[in-house]
């Protein structure tokens, strides 16, 4: 369990949450599978970012998805009332362009009806890698939750992935997906 100036490490520094990010991502050999609410460069004390992490993964051989929120994948107020043309028409947020460009796979996810208010069934802030570890808890992936009391919790167990898996599979075919990016 790591969170906010808990978890110490052997020199008195505390281990937050976004070290033990991109430290699992730094591990991954075979897949990194995300399901997030929104991701953005989160950005540690040394300046590491969470989106060169996967990128860097890719590069490596990793297979990289992401499943995203799709009204928080995008410039602009994502509260505001547009058709899903209008929606797909908006500029992508700098990390979302990002990933995207480096041929990681990427789905935006909206609610299976348009609504007055848009909706996206995303609010997780979970993260499968190898099909064996499990990154997940309060932590938002983005720069202002290193300073936030948020929680992420370490599992490493296959069992409890597949299920974090099955889970993000039913995600993908019981909504409406946007594929703005195929794994190249």
């Amino acid at each position: 369990l790591y969170t906010f100036n808990r978890s110490a490490m052997l020199n008195g520094r505390y281990y937050r949450p976004h070290q033990a990010i991109l430290a699992e991502i730094s591990r991954a050999r075979h897949s990194i599978h995300l399901c997030l609410f929104l991701i953005n460069e989160l950005r540690g004390e040394h300046g590491d970012s969470v989106i060169d992490a996967l990128i860097h993964a890719k590069n490596r051989g990793v297979y990289v998805r992401a499943i995203l929120n799709g009204h928080l994948a995008w410039e602009g107020d994502p509260a505001r009332e547009r058709s899903m043309h209008e929606e797909l028409q908006r500029t992508l947020l700098p990390a979302v362009r990002r990933l995207r460009d480096a041929g990681i796979a990427i789905a935006l996810v909206y609610g299976v009806h348009d609504r007055a208010v848009p909706y996206s069934p995303i609010h997780s802030k979970q993260c499968v890698i190898d099909e064996q570890i499990v990154l997940d808890g309060s932590f938002n992936w983005y720069n202002t939750s290193v300073l936030s009391h948020d929680l992420m919790v370490v599992v490493n167990n296959r069992e409890v992935a597949r299920l974090y898996l099955e889970e993000a599979r039913q995600i993908l075919e019981g909504f409406r997906v946007h594929w703005i990016s195929l794994a190249r």
